[in-house]
Order: C-alpha cells, then structure tokens, then sequence
C-alpha cells in the first residue's frame, strides 16, 4: 500500500498519496484532499480513497469482497454510464434471475472456474436456452475483467474459459415460418374475442413489415406514411425490469433505425384500424387512455386524456386496446403461445424466409429488418426451407 501522507493546514488536516507520474514531466501526481477535523480522521478517510483507486473507483474499500457488493458498485459506476438503459436493465435482470441466488454470497476472491461452470451446467440442467446461458456468462465475464482491471480485485477471470454446455436447448419456443393459412387462423381466433381483438395490429405488423415486438409497441401513428406506404422505425418500447415500467428509447442499432415500404394489404389494415381507435377515443372521451413520453428517461406514462400533465410529450401509439392502454409484450407472446405455440419473432422470422424464398436479395432484407450486418441475415434466415430444397433439386437436372 502507498504511503498515506497527512498534514495540518490551519485548522484542519489533509491526506495525499501517490497515484502515479507524469508521463512527460516524470514528476509524480498526488491526489489530496482536506478539511478533516483531526489527523486520524484525515489518515482513515486516506486509506480509504487509496482503496476506492486502487479498485477503479467503485466504491469497494474492503480486500474481501462478496460478489454481490462488487457487482453492485461495478453495475452502477461502470456498466450504467456507459451503455443504453435496456442493456444496464437486461444485466440486472441476468444477475437477480441467475448469478444472485447462487454466487452471491462467495467472496470475489475465492471464486473459482469450477464455480462458474457449476453455475452455466446447472442453468442447461433447468431448461435455459443457449441464448439465455451465454447472456450471463458474458455478464460474468465482463465483471470479473474489470475486477482483475482496473479494480484488482482478483488476479484472473473465472469465467474467461467456460463454454455453454452441448445439452443446453437453442431455444424454449422454436421459432418457426408459419404459413399463409396459420397466419389467417391466428387472426380470426383473435378477432373472435373482444379481448384479443386488439392483437391483431401487433401481429399484422410483425407479419407484414418484420418487426421486432419493441419496435412494433413503440410505433406512433405519425411514424407512418399512408400516402407513400411507408413506416419510420425510429424507436421502441423497452420494459424496465426493475421498476415494472416502460420506457421509449431508440432501436437496437443505428441500422434499425430504417424506412419499411409496406404493401396495401397492411396499408388497409392499418387505414381501419386507426378509424375504430379515433372513434373509440371519441366515444369515451375524456376517460379514454393517452400514452405520454415523461422526463429525460421518457418513461411510458398512462393517463386519462382530461389528466394531461405538464412538460410530457404525447405518445399517439399505434398498438392500444379500445381504452387506449397499451399492449404489453407479455399478454402478446401468452396469447401467441397460446394458440399456435408461437412466439412473436417467429411473425418476423417468415417475413424474412418468404422475402428470400420469392428471390429477394438479402442485401435488401437485411436493410427492412434493420440487421447491422447482412451476413446476420444470411446466417438466419437463408436456410432451407422445402420450398428452397426442391427448387435446389431441379436444378440439379438442368445442370448435372
């Protein structure tokens, strides 16, 4: 440990210590602080900034830490400036469902690659998806880096060598490309019933124009352009795990940030639908459900239409039910799971196949699904389908 200096000055005291040299000038950098009452009230608060420093500046003070004090302070000071909001939430939410009830307790130091392999084979043995296990060993990974630097917490990575296990599922809900008359189906049985109803926007977009659930409930009805047949994805709406809300934020990548020309078939659709929302709110009038965008994190926030706040931007939403409430993903995927097994990026996932399978260039395809990198799309979509494998098949006689 550094020496901790301490002097009076007046009427109070004051620590410094070394916290390395100018690469120039060679001459060292001190960093100090006074204003403390006596000198052993000066020394303890020293030793205590050296900690913080030597640790990253976290907060961690102590040379035993448990994991879940370490992950707390690394979540907070490190993870949440740096990144969006939803991948702050999704590490916070991988860290309460898997690493907490398990690795909490055991100090950073004393955790070993048998530790974390335990944790990824018991997470295969419950069912986890693939995607699921390496969601949080990447979390794990990147937390014990940064304790081994800049924190020195620990001196190696854990879980820098750990797979996902073989038996782990792909997924828990295959996805799967439906077909015209199981698409046709869904509708129907959600038109059906009055509380399914409004479901049938969600699914049609998801069909028609691939996109992600997020972006679908974050549709405005001014981000469609009915006289040019287009949709403007410029944002979605992202739960937040930890207070049980919603809130707006931009797409997943500067690429999702796109402009989709959609056919008449949901151009129709979508003309109806806006017609029964604009006479529903007309019927219940001040009672009726007005979606607002609140403060700098634009969280979703419901309100009756007479109960317009200050300083709020209104949210017009193309996915409501008959008050104006907006649908949540939960009661989407519930109700695709419920009668066709689905889950929603499967909509998504025919889009694409079809798109492929009818001979469109996946150049283009990756451009409507907003994918960052064409060779994602190729890589998920351009795979077999019967389709695809007996046009394969005649070829093989017109050129063998």
């Amino acid at each position: 440990m550094a020496t901790i200096r301490t002097r009076k000055r007046g009427k109070t005291w004051s620590y410094s210590f070394e916290i390395g040299k100018n690469p120039e000038t060679g001459r060292r950098k001190m960093k100090e602080k006074g204003g403390f009452a006596s000198q052993d009230e000066a020394y303890d608060a020293g030793v205590e900034a050296y900690a913080d420093w030597k640790h990253g500046g976290i907060g961690i003070v102590s040379s035993k830490v448990l994991l879940c004090s370490f992950f707390q302070n690394w979540l907070e000071n490190v993870v949440r400036p740096n990144v969006k909001r939803g991948t702050y939430l999704q590490y916070a939410s991988r860290y309460k469902s898997a690493i907490k009830p398990r690795m909490a307790n055991l100090y950073m130091q004393d955790i070993k690659p048998r530790d974390v392999d335990a944790l990824v084979r018991s997470m295969a043995e419950n069912g986890k998806s693939k995607e699921t296990i390496m969601g949080t060993l990447s979390v794990l990974k990147l937390m014990f880096k940064y304790a081994v630097y800049p924190a020195e917490i620990i001196v190696t990575n854990p879980a820098l060598y750990i797979k996902v296990p073989r038996s782990a599922p792909k997924s828990i809900v295959k996805r799967r490309v439906i077909s015209p008359e199981e698409f046709a189906s869904i509708v129907k049985s959600f038109g059906e019933n009055e509380r399914t109803k409004c479901l049938i926007a969600p699914i049609m977009l998801g069909y028609y124009a691939g996109l992600r659930i997020g972006e679908v409930l974050g549709l405005c009805w001014n981000d469609i352009d009915f006289e040019k047949k287009e949709i403007h994805v410029v944002r979605q709406l992202h739960p937040d795990s930890i207070r049980s809300k919603s809130f707006f934020a931009p797409p997943k990548t500067d690429k999702s940030i796109r402009t989709i020309c959609i056919g008449d078939k949901l151009v129709n659709f979508l003309r109806d639908w806006h017609k029964s929302q604009v006479a529903e709110r007309l019927r219940l009038g001040s009672a009726y459900q007005v979606a607002y965008a609140q403060g700098d994190e634009k969280t979703l926030l419901m309100l009756p239409a007479m109960d317009k706040p200050k300083d709020v931007q209104e949210m017009p939403l193309v996915c409501t039910d008959k008050f104006g409430t907006t649908i949540t993903r939960e009661k989407i995927m519930y109700n695709l799971k419920k009668v066709a097994n689905l889950n929603f990026h499967s909509l998504r996932h025919t889009h694409a196949t079809r798109l492929i399978e009818a001979g469109a260039k996946p150049v283009d395809v990756a451009a409507r699904l907003g994918h960052a990198d064409v060779s994602l799309t190729e890589n998920l979509y351009s795979h077999d389908t019967e389709k695809m494998a007996r046009e394969t098949a005649d070829l093989v006689d017109k050129v063998m």
